[in-house]
């Protein structure tokens, strides 16, 4: 199973993808609402809260035999958060990778944390299973991403 990471928000994902029935969409802004607090108003003892739920909600999403995967979503996810979900996921044997789902060239002080990036398809919706990796190596020298031979973990992949 897969765990799809995006700072996107619900409405762009059913905008974009098919059949999200048997996908578990996570959406932090969903989850502080439900316990009862305001993204604005979050304390530490809200935060640490919230944390609890959506690594619960990740725990049973990744056991359930009907889900394709996950995705999670937070418009304010930072560095620190990201690495925390990409820790979480790698203890859970559930879960076999974790992508992050971006528009294009967007976010790309990111993907060196993640093993693929997944770009919104820009034409039509299409299934999230629908991807076509594309390897990828960061240049040493000048630190920037480009395509070429990789190791069979790490690459791109776009949807569309």
């Amino acid at each position: 199973m897969n765990l799809y990471v995006t700072f996107s928000d619900k409405t762009k994902i059913k905008r974009c993808f098919l059949n999200l029935r048997k996908y578990l969409v996570i959406s932090a802004q969903d989850v502080i609402e439900n316990i009862g607090y305001s993204d604005k108003v979050l304390d530490d003892c809200g935060m640490f809260l919230v944390n609890e739920e959506i690594k619960k909600l990740i725990h049973r999403g990744s056991v359930r035999r009907k889900l394709l995967a996950l995705v999670y979503t937070n418009p304010e996810m930072n560095d620190e958060i990201i690495r925390e979900i990409i820790h979480y996921a790698d203890g859970l044997g559930s879960i076999d990778r974790v992508i992050f789902l971006t528009e294009e060239s967007t976010n790309e002080e990111y993907y060196e944390l993640f093993n693929e990036v997944a770009f919104y398809p820009s034409m039509r919706k299409v299934h999230i299973v629908e991807c076509q990796p594309f390897p990828v190596v960061l240049d040493e020298l000048n630190g920037e991403l480009g395509f070429g031979e990789t190791t069979p973990s790490q690459g791109f992949t776009n949807l569309g």
